[in-house]
């Protein structure tokens, strides 16, 4: 069953925290979506990238920090940030990364049509149009897409996202760039959409909880609040 829970807000440390917190927590047979906002400048940056390469090429006074998925550097400033969490038992969580990652961002594809957004997937870089995909190399997300990353026709990214999978799940953390849509998009409509798009591309039902409290544990969050804040986890490369 796959449900929507409620919008937040929070630092970037707390963002990251709920996602780990549902990830290693999340009842058998459930996955949840989350959309969040955050309340300070931050980028969040992969796990594999080096803390002194992003450091050096965002503006200081953005808050790091280093999220569990991989993919390169995000700045929260002016974008829409989503999460799916799924546990370990869906069927979609042993289909290949590639699939996965082509599913979701047709999903938003398809999402964006609806509101006649002209979009379409990246290719794989191997066989790209220049006046498509950017060859530049950067460490940050939105400058370089990667194959099926959602684009606008002239080549601007719409939409990315990073994943993570373990023993307890799957999580995908994905960003869409307000800069890149009309100043009247409709975020709230295109929620509700894309959650329907989500559990057909996942093979998820849709389903509601009547109380969403016992999936929040306030310890896990707290311990994982503090491994997002410490310099130990953000300056571990």
């Amino acid at each position: 069953m796959l449900i929507s829970l409620p919008n937040t807000y929070g630092d970037a440390a707390t963002n990251m925290a709920i996602d780990a917190a549902l990830l290693d927590s999340l009842p058998k047979g459930l996955a949840a979506f989350r959309h969040y906002a955050w309340t300070k400048p931050a980028a969040t940056f992969g796990y594999a990238q080096h803390f002194k390469d992003v450091q050096n090429s965002l503006d200081h006074e953005l808050t790091l920090c280093r999220r569990l998925t991989g993919g390169g550097i995000v700045d929260h400033r002016n974008d829409w940030t989503y999460a799916l969490i799924v546990e370990a038992t869906q069927y979609c969580v042993t289909f290949p990364a590639t699939e996965l990652y082509e599913r979701i961002h047709r999903s938003i594809s398809k999402t964006m049509t609806t509101q006649s957004i002209e979009n379409q997937l990246a290719p794989c870089p191997r066989h790209c149009d220049e006046a498509v995909y950017n060859t530049e190399s950067s460490l940050q997300c939105f400058v370089k897409p990667a194959a099926n990353d959602v684009l606008r026709l002239d080549g601007k990214k719409i939409a990315g996202a990073a994943m993570k999978r373990n023993r307890s799940g799957l999580l995908i953390q994905g960003s869409i760039d307000r800069s890149a849509l009309p100043a009247d998009f409709d975020f709230e409509r295109f929620q509700k959409e894309l959650i329907k798009e989500f559990s057909n591309a996942l093979e998820i039902a849709l389903g509601e909880l009547e109380d969403f409290r016992p999936l929040f544990h306030s310890d896990q969050i707290k311990n994982n609040k503090e491994r997002f804040q410490s310099e130990e986890w953000n300056r571990r490369r």
